[in-house]
């Protein structure tokens, strides 16, 4: 054998030992998700929420897949935006996804909203209106709402407090109190 055939045999060993990228329809059967998951053409919020939550799973599981030993060694690891890309874009992802769903489990009516399978009576109780489909901006929109509801409920929270404080004459000697010890502080 020609040192050239050596080298183009020793190439090809050195490929076959080297693990390969796994194929996208493995991958899915490796990490169990349900194809209907995987359509990008339903643009409804309630889909979109069960695509969130198989995400979220599927990531735990290739997590677990790894911290056991059990990813097969002929394919290369892939990253968790990898497994994202299944079901979503990474721009999908990052810009609709995550703002949306990363702290809904705040807001209860809307999380049970999310998981019903298609009952709409309940929907202008939580939503506050009607429509066939609701869609990412809806959410934002009825999120935005509560913070700002949240934030007005705050202030008069904080508005009734100094009221009663100011009746009681706590809310004066909370402040003395307070003063001298910055004063004591900005004295050291």
């Amino acid at each position: 054998m020609t040192s050239a055939g050596r080298s183009e045999a020793l190439t090809v060993a050195a490929a076959a030992d080297k693990p390969v990228p796994i194929p996208k329809k493995e991958l899915k059967a490796l990490l169990q998700v349900n194809d209907g998951l995987t359509d990008t053409n339903n643009k409804s919020l309630r889909y979109a929420y069960s695509k969130y939550k198989a995400t979220i799973t599927a990531v735990q599981l290739y997590n677990q897949i790894i911290l056991k030993g059990r990813w097969p060694g002929h394919y290369q690891k892939v990253t968790v935006t990898e497994v994202q890309q299944i079901f979503v874009s990474k721009s999908a992802w990052h810009g609709q996804y995550v703002p949306c769903f990363h702290d809904i489990t705040n807001h209860g009516e809307m999380v049970e909203w999310l998981e019903d399978s298609g009952s709409e009576n309940d929907a202008e109780d939580v939503w506050g209106f009607k429509k066939t489909v609701y869609h990412f901006l809806d959410l934002k929109d009825w999120l935005e709402q509560k913070e700002k509801n949240e934030e007005e409920g705050d202030k008069e929270n904080r508005g009734e407090r100094f009221k009663d404080e100011e009746s009681t004459g706590q809310g004066s000697k909370e402040k003395e109190v307070s003063n001298s010890s910055l004063l004591v502080y900005l004295s050291l």
